[in-house]
Parts: C-alpha cells; structure tokens; sequence
C-alpha cells in the first residue's frame, strides 16, 4: 500500500499493485496480501501438473490456511478494510481464530487470548490484532531482529515456540516503557516552544529508531496534527511522520526529494533519512511550507462522523449485535460512533496507574445509571482539558462514544468508550 518509488529497487521481479501500468483492480493490498496473492499464483501452477502438494496436502486446504497471516497483516498495516483487502481479513480471521499455526499458538497464550486448555479466552478479531498481537510481533524489528518473529512464525518445536513467543512478550513491555519514556520527553520539547506549530517535530539524542514511530503516532492522536519524530542513527537522521486527514504527507515529501537520503510510505505516515544533518532546520522549514500550500483551503480540525444521535435507554445488546454484522471494523471501516446530548454527571472517577483515565456514571432522560470510560482524558499538558478536575456532579454534557464489550474472569459487559465530550 505504500507509494511506489520513482526509480524501482534493483529486483528480479517488482511485484506492487500500484506500479505504473499494473492493471491489478485493487490498489490498497498490503505486502502481506500481496505475497498471499503470490502464493496463490504459484500454487495454481503447481496445481496444473500435481494433484497435491508434495507433504500430500491439498492446495485449497494449504492456501486456506495462510489467511491468518494476511488478516494479521492488513490489520497491522492499517490499510483501508475495503475491496479485497475486507474480504482477505473477514475469512483471515475465520483462520486465526483456529489457527494451526504453533507459534501463533504460543503468542496468544502470551497475550492471555488463549486459555492453557487450547480454548479461546474470546473471539479474535481485528482490535484482538491491533492492540494484542500485532504490538507483539512488532516488537521484535523495533528492539533487536525482527526474524524473532519470523522464526517463531515457522518454528515447529513446542519448545522453540514457546520461547520465541516469550521473548516477543518481553520485548513488547521493554517496547511500551522505553515508548512512555520517550513520548514524556516529545512532550516536553512540543509544550516548550511548539504548540502554535502546525507540524510537531520532535528529537532524541538515544531514541532508538524503531520506536519513532510510535512517538509520532502517539504525539498525533494527542495534539491532532501531523507529526515527525527523529533519531540519530548510522550518523544520519532517521525519522518517522504520522499525518491526520487533510495532508498527504507522502506527496508533500515528494515535492521537496532533496533533503533526504531515502524516504516512503503513503498519505498517513512515511519514514526517512535526512540527506545530512544539516537538513535537519531547511527539511522542517519546507515541510511546514508544503503543508500550508496543501492546506490553505481546508478546515484542519478533528473531524467526528456521528452515525447517529441516541438515547443511552437505547443502547443495550441488540445493538451491538447489529454492529457485530458490520465487522471487521478498520481504517475507513470505522467502528460507528454516536451521540448522545444533555447527559448529567453522576460520579466522576480517574483511573489507570498515573490516573490519565476517566470513569464516567451518567444518567441520560432516566434514572438508570450508566458507565462510560475514556482513556488520556484527564492529561495535565498545556493547552489540554483535564475532565477528571473539570467535571462536578449535576454537570450536564455531550458525549461521543463508540460501542464495545469488556470481558473478564468469564465476566461480559457492555463497554461505552468516549471519543469526545463538551460540555452542554
């Protein structure tokens, strides 16, 4: 799904449905999707001359059972969950949910999804990926190799297996530490002198270099615009950009080629290599200019799509399982979000280990008392409403949310998490 380059790399064969003149219809496959499709070319050619595969195996059966990856993938990718890439994901996770896979097994036992019986602790879906198993598999690349995975993917040995997913598992809490520290300090240099700025760049002397992008994504979803996030490595600038709807960050970085030694991705997020440190001022400059050239004409604030206005009387289980039916939910396949108006404060509550969360009872047109959560909405930053200090009981208030479920020890709950709140 990324841009393709001008000048391909030096390859035997450029497989990528985006190269000039390729007439593939879907454009939006991740590299995952594409090497399923791949695979799907090579064994229908195996299968003009043998009846089976040569471990006896049948080719559909084979090529079944390699959906679980591709759903792993284009979740992980965040690519947008329409087309091809929707259908590949829906029966991907079909797959993943009976995996035979021994060191995806060996993972969600790590990630707690999968009992010690062999059972499923709840049905895997595509949050199941984005927030559990893909962070895991991911964290091997951002800290040592990332054929830590790889092998592990492969690996046919319960003990190897059960090793491999135990690293990952540990690298993944390594990687959410050394994140919380790298973003506490982001923060200090954006809140310094940048919260007027329009693109957020920020710098680590230590960063390691496959963590800025999690900066970058992290900075984004608290301030809203677009962010680069860098570090020093192999005596360059390596960095990693995350942008909101409105600019294409690729396009913009492909306007202005010459401050960097490389650079990729697509409209929402690209990584580089500056051309020298002394790019490191000249590259923010222009890309602050190409952004304003971009922009000029659009409204950049946080755009919300409402799905509908209700009454909480009127969200209960029925309605999440109306939505079940609109699953997998993803980019540009949102989870539907809803509004509800005149909601009065009850019982306001900070939660989480640095109390950053909130726990809201509400009551909406009735006396029945209703829970709602939202995470980092009690932040202390500048320019930043701390609703666990701003809210009283008898408050009334506008709530986005969207709906979920909260399971626990065999427990199963109706979850409503905010999106937004103002009050009335």
């Amino acid at each position: 799904h990324h841009a393709v380059p001008e000048t391909p790399p030096p390859a035997f064969s450029v497989i990528h449905p985006k190269m000039p003149g390729e007439p593939y219809p879907d454009k939006g496959l991740c590299g995952g999707a594409v090497a399923f499709k791949v695979s799907q070319a090579l064994l229908a050619t195996h299968k003009k001359d043998h009846d089976t595969l040569p471990n006896g195996e049948q080719h559909e059966a084979f090529e079944k059972w390699l959906l679980d990856m591709v759903a792993v993938a284009s979740v992980a990718d965040m690519v947008p969950l329409l087309g091809e890439s929707r259908t590949l994901t829906t029966f991907g996770l079909l797959v993943l949910n009976k995996t035979r896979r021994l060191g995806m097994r060996k993972l969600l036992s790590e990630a707690r999804l999968l009992h010690d019986d062999g059972t499923l602790a709840k049905e895997l879906d595509a949050e199941s990926i984005g927030f559990q198993i893909a962070p895991r598999i991911n964290a091997a690349g951002r800290l040592e190799h990332a054929n830590v995975a790889y092998k592990l993917m492969v690996s046919e040995d319960p003990i190897e297996a059960t090793d491999l997913a135990f690293q990952l598992d540990k690298n993944n809490t390594e990687r959410k530490q050394i994140t919380e520290t790298y973003v506490t300090a982001a923060v200090e240099q954006i809140e310094r002198d940048q919260l007027d700025k329009p693109i957020l760049f920020v710098i680590g002397d230590e960063w390691k270099t496959g963590i800025v992008g999690l900066i970058a994504s992290k900075l984004k979803e608290r301030y809203y615009k677009p962010t680069i996030a860098m570090a020093y490595g192999h005596g360059s600038i390596m960095g990693s950009g995350r942008s909101i709807d409105g600019f294409n960050m690729i396009e913009a970085m492909q306007e202005i080629p010459e401050y960097f030694a490389k650079f990729g991705g697509h409209p929402m997020a690209c990584g580089f290599t500056l051309s020298s440190k002394e790019q490191f001022l000249p590259f923010q400059e222009a890309l602050i200019a190409k952004y304003h050239e971009k922009t000029k004409e659009k409204d950049m604030r946080r755009q919300l799509s409402i799905a509908a206005e209700v009454i909480l009387e009127d969200v209960h289980w029925d309605l999440y399982d109306l939505l079940e039916r609109f699953k997998p939910f993803g980019k540009d396949n949102e989870k539907p979000l809803f509004l509800a108006k005149g909601v009065t404060v009850a019982k306001v509550k900070a939660i989480g280990k640095q109390n950053n969360h909130i726990q809201l009872f509400v009551q909406h047109k009735t006396p029945r008392m209703r829970k709602l959560v939202g995470w980092n909405f009690c932040h202390t930053g500048k320019g930043k409403i701390n609703w666990c200090n701003s809210l009283t009981i008898g408050d009334t208030i506008d709530v986005v949310f969207e709906l979920g479920v909260n399971e626990w020890n065999g427990n199963r709950e109706l979850q409503m998490t905010l999106i937004d709140l103002q009050k009335s």
